[in-house]
């Protein structure tokens, strides 16, 4: 089996959580990993609407790229390059709308053992857009039985966060992912180290096919 998908893979954790993961106050990042410029930080917070209460891993990842925010969206809506830079994808499918603002996203996500696989249908909106400064772009997922109907032995999961991009020079982006999922209940023993090395490993993807594009960009 593949790699686990940074998207999906913070959700395997969140049921389990230590003693002073839990005291965080509720708006405290911790830092748990960087590589260069690549900073990955986690808090605990109550998963929205739960009943009993259940703590929930949100995971905020920030990096740097070299290129533009117009780039940048076009990556994260790109279904042909997006196995480049989310290794567990053996389905993903993006569903353009009328407004070319919103757009839906199905994926599929071969997980290794002792996990499970895992799908999720998602709706992404372009929050705020300044051309060349900054784009914010939130997702949540969505029920669609037509184009996403639940599959058997796959564990459907619920996520929603953003991504926010800002132009901080004319040749540089600064990035801030965000991403909070309902829990099912994985101990943090497994989950921790396959959660955190895979978001960095995509958001270093993510950075190399930026790059890439902005040589290309350069010699045309």
């Amino acid at each position: 089996m593949t790699h686990i998908h940074f998207i999906t893979l913070f959700s395997i954790g969140t049921l389990f959580s230590t003693i002073s993961a839990w005291a965080q106050k509720k708006d405290e990042y911790t830092l748990v990993k960087k590589e260069g410029t690549v900073c990955l930080y986690e808090k605990w917070i109550t998963y929205p609407a739960s009943n009993p209460p259940v703590k929930s891993r949100e995971v905020k990842g920030v990096f740097y790229y070299n290129n533009t925010v117009t780039e940048g969206l076009r990556l994260v809506k790109d279904d042909k390059r997006a196995p480049q830079w989310q290794s567990s994808i053996a389905e993903f499918k993006v569903y353009p709308s009328r407004d070319t603002s919103t757009w839906h996203e199905y994926s599929y996500h071969d997980i290794p053992w002792p996990m499970s696989d895992q799908d999720h249908f998602m709706e992404y909106k372009v929050a705020r857009y300044q051309a060349g400064k900054t784009v914010t772009i939130s997702f949540e997922s969505r029920v669609n039985k037509t184009l996403a109907p639940e599959r058997e032995g796959v564990n459907r999961i619920h996520l929603s966060g953003s991504w926010t991009m800002e132009q901080v020079s004319p040749t540089k982006v600064k990035v801030t992912y965000k991403v909070l999922s309902k829990p099912i209940g994985i101990p943090r023993l497994f989950a921790d180290p396959f959660i955190r090395g895979n978001f960095m490993t995509s958001f270093q993807d993510f950075i190399v096919l930026m790059e890439k594009s902005a040589l290309v960009g350069k010699t045309k």
